[in-house]
């Protein structure tokens, strides 16, 4: 018959043999941990490169942000936000009030405003914003709502505003 301090060292043994198994695990679970953690960190970092800051080069861009500075103190109401996601490409459309009085230079002004904020807070392959009875801008690639997607959004290189407002049509490039 074992005695008691035998039975303890079999115990050992057999807690020592289950530890040895384990070490294996538990690096294996450490080196898959490190290896998630650096995907996620790679997709993080990448998606923070298409993000803008207010200070980024784009705003200060007179060619394509020309009225940006002309938005103070024009009141408008943001009625719809929609989010239009379709294979990958992020689309967004408002529908905004604007007071009766108001004219295409501070439209332009109101559209170039919702976009800076929008782009600062989110990567879009295209905007709409649609003032109703006033007409519509969009700001996409090349101008072209239909070509969203076409183009890397590599800070917004070759995207631009197409105005339609109140039967005047033009493309700001």
């Amino acid at each position: 018959m074992r005695s008691l301090s035998e039975m303890r060292g079999v115990v050992l043994n057999k807690e020592e043999k289950r530890l040895l198994v384990s070490h294996p695990l538990f690096f294996c679970f450490i080196i898959v941990f490190v290896f998630f953690a650096l995907i996620y960190l790679f997709f993080v970092t990448s998606t923070n490169k298409t993000k803008l800051s207010e200070t980024s080069p784009i705003f200060n861009n007179t060619k394509i942000f020309s009225y940006l500075h002309k938005a103070e103190n024009i009141f408008y109401t943001i009625r719809i936000r929609e989010s239009l996601d379709r294979v990958n490409i992020h689309r967004v459309y408002f529908k905004i009030e604007v007071p009766t009085d108001i004219n295409q230079e501070q439209l332009s002004a109101v559209a170039q405003k919702i976009v800076k904020e929008t782009i600062i807070h989110e990567k879009c392959h295209g905007i709409r914003i649609d003032f109703g009875p006033f007409g519509n801008v969009d700001f996409a690639p090349y101008g072209d709502w239909s070509r969203a997607g076409e183009v890397d959004i590599d800070r917004y290189k070759n995207y631009r505003f197409k105005y339609v407002l109140s039967s005047f049509d033009t493309s700001k490039e």
